[in-house]
């Protein structure tokens, strides 16, 4: 019976020393990963301080603005979590996009050299301004008030004869005359689309729609036809270069193609 006993004694120090084994192997595995992640991030701390070092801003070109200066694409891009560095700053760009300013879309940033730049400015048009409390709203193709200027920009319409709600900015123009929100919005995207230059969009109050430009002004009627409208207006703009009148397109369509015009005296 003592034989036995000791027996099971034998095997529970056995059994003790191999739990132990496994244990300190499991911790010298367990250490070997922590040195190995610990020896990756300190690698990786290497490479951002050399980067860092290496690669600091000391240059940055700005092209493709019309309407936005270099100073204030410049300022923008500072001013939005920036990091005076070539690579970071184009990462930056790529994983969580730059904002800048209302009107631009996106921006892209190109390394020249270890310390330059060139930001790439890709604008979105203006599709109207109005003109409110002593300053210039302008606001984009769906009618969101962007930017508030003091100047008006003269290659973009200036929208008269309506009134308005308080204006938020960032948020769609408060036409109170609801129906004409959508004419709005069509003229100034039609308007774009057939590269038209156009100084001023009026509203009167009998319902018609003008256009103005130069010294001619265009009679739309109510609105409708409107895309057959302004296809060809181009061509009468051309046809009735440096002349002053009034050209009457209310009575346009795709098939009954009538225009008028009579000159100012």
């Amino acid at each position: 019976m003592m034989k036995s006993t000791e027996n099971k004694k034998e095997d529970n120090i056995i059994q003790f020393k191999t739990k132990r084994k496994e244990k300190d192997d499991s911790e010298k595995k367990s250490l070997s990963i922590k040195k190995v992640i610990l020896g990756i991030f300190l690698f990786f701390l290497f490479c951002i301080a050399l980067i860092i070092v290496v690669c600091p801003i000391k240059n940055i070109n700005v092209e493709g603005t019309k309407y936005y200066t270099e100073a204030e694409i410049k300022s923008a891009v500072k001013s939005d979590f920036y990091i005076p560095n070539t690579v970071f700053l184009k990462l930056r760009n790529k994983l969580l996009p730059i904002k800048t300013m209302p009107f631009v879309d996106r921006i892209d940033v190109r390394i020249v050299d270890i310390d330059t730049v060139t930001i790439r400015v890709y604008e979105n048009l203006r599709a109207g301004c109005i003109s409110y409390a002593g300053k210039y709203v302008y606001f984009d193709k769906d009618g969101y008030a962007l930017e508030v200027m003091d100047k008006r920009l003269d290659d973009v319409p200036l929208v008269t004869g309506l009134s308005y709600d308080n204006i938020t900015i960032y948020e769609k123009l408060p036409v109170k005359k609801k129906k004409y929100f959508s004419k709005i919005i069509k003229i100034t995207t039609l308007i774009t689309k057939n590269e038209l230059t156009i100084d001023e969009i009026q509203f009167k109050e009998d319902g018609d729609i003008l256009l103005k430009k130069d010294k001619l002004q265009v009679n739309l009627g109510t609105g409708n036809d409107l895309d057959a409208k302004l296809s060809v207006l181009s061509g009468v703009f051309h046809s009735l270069k440096g002349k002053s009148g009034t050209i009457y397109m209310d009575q346009y369509t795709k098939n009954s193609k009538i225009i008028t015009f009579r000159s100012k005296k």
